[in-house]
C-alpha cells in the first residue's frame, strides 16, 4: 500500500496576511505555525517574491537621489513634515492602557497574536513604571 503526502495549498489571501506577519518582524517558524503553511515553502516564496527583510531593510534604506546633489532627501522631507504637525493632545496614562488591552482583545481577534502579545507587555510595562496611576 502507498503512502500519499497531503499537500496544503493555501490562498492568496493566506499568502497576504503571511507576508504582512513575516515583514513585520515575527519569525519563520511563527509565522509557519500560526499559518499553517510549510516553513520551506514560506522561505522559498519569500525570496522569489522579494520580501525577506533583507530586500526590505535594502529598499528603506537612505540612498543618494539621482537628483541633483542640492535635492533634499524624501527621508529628510517626510521629516519636516512630521515636525510641522500640531502636536498631538496628550492621553492619561490610565487611558492608555485601557485603549492597548482593548486594541490587543482585537487584534486577538483577528488573529494577529504576535501584535496583541506586544501590544499587551508595553502596557504591562507602563504599569509597572506606575504610569498607569496617573
Amino acid at each position: 500500500m502507498e503512502h500519499y503526502r497531503l499537500r496544503k495549498y493555501r490562498g492568496p489571501e493566506t499568502w497576504a496576511q503571511v507576508r504582512k506577519a513575516y515583514v513585520a518582524g515575527e519569525s519563520a517558524p511563527s509565522v509557519a505555525r500560526r499559518f499553517d503553511v510549510g516553513l520551506s515553502n514560506l522561505r522559498r516564496r519569500a525570496m522569489a517574491e522579494g520580501w525577506t527583510r533583507v530586500r526590505i531593510a535594502e529598499r528603506l534604506d537612505l540612498k543618494p537621489l539621482r537628483g541633483g546633489a542640492d535635492d533634499p532627501h524624501p527621508a529628510l522631507l517626510a521629516l519636516a513634515e512630521l515636525e510641522a504637525l500640531p502636536e498631538t493632545p496628550r492621553i492619561a496614562p490610565r487611558e492608555a492602557v485601557a485603549k492597548a488591552v482593548r486594541r490587543a482583545a482585537w487584534l486577538v481577534s483577528q488573529g494577529q497574536t504576535a501584535e496583541a502579545t506586544a501590544l499587551l507587555r508595553a502596557a504591562q510595562a507602563l504599569n509597572k513604571l506606575g504610569w498607569a496611576a496617573g
